[in-house]
């Protein structure tokens, strides 16, 4: 299996010119991008694939500078700033064999998450966490009668009609494995027509594609997941992070 990781953002929300990309956030002698590459690699992930764009040749850099055993490859997405990130998942996508997983390169995890969700999860899956149904910002899972995913809501409200129509899964996290068929199935309808998609966020296109794709919610029930946006978002995973060491 192969580990996509988006990593192109900007991340001008978090507000810090201190380091290079928010991937580089200090973690005790970690940082996050360095734990994924880690945990990744104890986990026997075959490569990890790097879809980078905000400050690349730093990041680039900063991985070969870690020796890491496991195979790193690097995509580039030039146009990390005029695009959402359906357009560095496609990049990522492209010519992969087998299942594939992919990783937000901005989310703090235990440890046992990611490996509970590699090992016991069967793909297409997504990994959730529960949710407050009323935060706006939410990427919000929405299932079907048969408790498949019908299609994510997020960066505004649910309706009544969804409410009333769907039960809600979760957040998605930003973990999911995709089988080759959706992937392809993926990259087909962005390269249809690639100016409708290349501003969205990857939750839109999978929403056109979840509807019959038969795929499960897998849910995370441990504590300590947390997407980091904004130094406040930091603040909250570093005090996490600190009060619980051992189980990232």
């Amino acid at each position: 299996m192969q580990a996509i990781i988006l990593l192109a953002g900007y991340g001008s929300r978090l507000g810090r010119d201190d380091i290079p990309h928010k991937s580089l956030l200090p973690f005790g002698d970690e940082t996050l991008l360095s734990r994924h590459l880690r945990i990744l690699e104890e986990l026997g992930i075959e490569k990890a694939v790097l879809v980078v764009g905000h400050n690349r040749d730093a990041v680039k850099d900063y991985v070969r500078g870690l020796g890491g055993a496991m195979p790193v490859e690097f995509v580039d997405n030039p146009d990390y700033l005029e695009t959402g990130n359906t357009l560095s998942l496609v990049l990522g996508l492209r010519d992969r064999p087998g299942t594939l997983l992919v990783m937000d390169g901005d989310v703090l995890y235990p440890r046992r998450v990611l490996e509970k969700y590699v090992s016991n999860s069967q793909a297409p899956s997504f990994a959730v966490v529960s949710v407050d149904v009323n935060d706006t910002e939410a990427s919000k899972v929405l299932l079907d009668e048969s408790l498949c995913i019908h299609s994510f809501v997020t960066k505004r409200d649910l309706t009544a009609e969804e409410k009333l129509r769907y039960k809600v899964a979760g957040e998605a996290i930003g973990f999911f494995l995709l089988t080759p068929r959706l992937a392809e199935a993926l990259i087909d309808l962005y390269d249809a027509c690639p100016d409708e998609w290349d501003t969205s966020l990857w939750e839109i296109p999978l929403s056109e594609l979840a509807p019959g794709a038969q795929i499960s919610p897998f849910y995370i029930l441990q504590d300590g997941c947390i997407e980091i946006d904004t130094q406040d978002d930091y603040e909250e995973a570093l005090a996490r992070f600190n009060q619980n060491p051992e189980i990232y």
